[in-house]
């Protein structure tokens, strides 16, 4: 147990696997699926060159892949989170009852991504019944983004007979949001899929922090390593034509931008190794995180999403 005061160092040997599981998951993640995994944690990468305005679809993509490649999904930090103890916190959820307030489209995909983020936070915990309220929210912003016909009365039918399977239930939520984002991109809509994603990866962030301070050394250290991911997310929605909503976002996202800049990076040497038949790249970079600026993380995330959510 760590004493009061004591600087938390959170260090991460981080691996890479290039054994790739195909895989539905919730939310701001929907239509990505090749993720690492085989049970270690992927390693964060860097893009290694920026997008700039006006980038392809095809490089848009790209760069999806590489951030969640690196990030937690909202499924993988809710499990993580469960694993420390903690329990389920419904206060922590932005209220099912707000979704009607959202009128333009920009913050209809911008909550459309935080409600994603909570629905995973509460299946991964077996809260069904609150799981098929934020599927009901989710259906209606989805109508109000022109995209509601990918979640009809079937997939919520199949959703309330399923409730009591926690597996079929990600599973349906997971091919909803797939087929949303497809819909998205389809209609010239790609933006607004980009601003999903990085709302959706706030309030990922934000249900993680709620619990750093009794969270195990995993979730610390996921928490650290998201500031090699803040920087993918920024990169991919500035990388759209600067609608003036979009300039807004980039500016509400600065808070978290200043506050991971006190993560530290720590270089290494890679080595290789098998296991099971996959090869296996360890060592990398390792990110340290004092309590401070886990503190001071947390402190922005919270301040970020109440922006996000009004």
């Amino acid at each position: 147990m760590r004493t009061p005061g004591t600087n938390l160092q959170i260090r991460t040997n981080l691996k890479r696997m290039n054994k790739l599981r195909n895989t539905l998951f919730l939310g701001l993640a929907a239509g990505i699926f090749a993720l690492t995994s085989c049970g270690e944690q992927s390693s964060p990468t860097t893009s290694g060159d920026s997008l700039s305005e006006g980038a392809s679809v095809t490089q848009r993509t790209t760069r999806l892949k590489k951030i969640f490649r690196a990030a937690p999904t909202p499924m993988e930090t809710a499990r993580i989170v469960q694993k420390t103890g903690a329990q389920f916190s419904q206060e922590h959820l932005h209220s099912a009852l707000a979704a009607s307030n959202y009128v333009t489209a920009d913050r209809q995909a911008i909550n459309l991504g935080v409600y994603g983020a909570d629905l995973s936070y509460a299946t991964i915990f077996e809260e069904n019944a609150i799981s098929l309220t934020y599927l009901e929210v989710v259906k209606s912003l989805a109508r109000d983004l022109g995209v509601g016909d990918v979640i009809g009365d079937d997939l919520l039918t199949r959703a309330e007979e399923n409730r009591a399977r926690q597996d079929s239930l990600v599973a349906i939520v997971s091919e909803a949001f797939f087929n949303m984002n497809e819909k998205l991109k389809s209609n010239g809509q790609e933006d607004l899929s980009g601003m999903l994603v990085a709302a959706g990866w706030v309030e990922s962030l934000y249900l993680a922090t709620r619990h750093a301070d009794q969270a195990n050394e995993e979730l610390r250290t996921r928490i650290a390593e998201q500031k090699l991911v803040m920087e993918d997310v920024l990169d991919l929605v500035t990388s759209y034509e600067q609608s003036p909503e979009l300039k807004v976002m980039v500016a509400q996202l600065q808070p978290i931008v200043t506050a991971f800049d006190a993560v530290e990076k720590e270089e290494a040497n890679s080595n290789v190794s098998k296991s099971g038949g996959a090869l296996i790249i360890g060592g990398g970079p390792s990110y340290t995180a004092s309590e401070e600026v886990l503190s001071q993380i947390t402190e922005a995330v919270g301040s970020v999403r109440n922006e996000l959510i009004k």
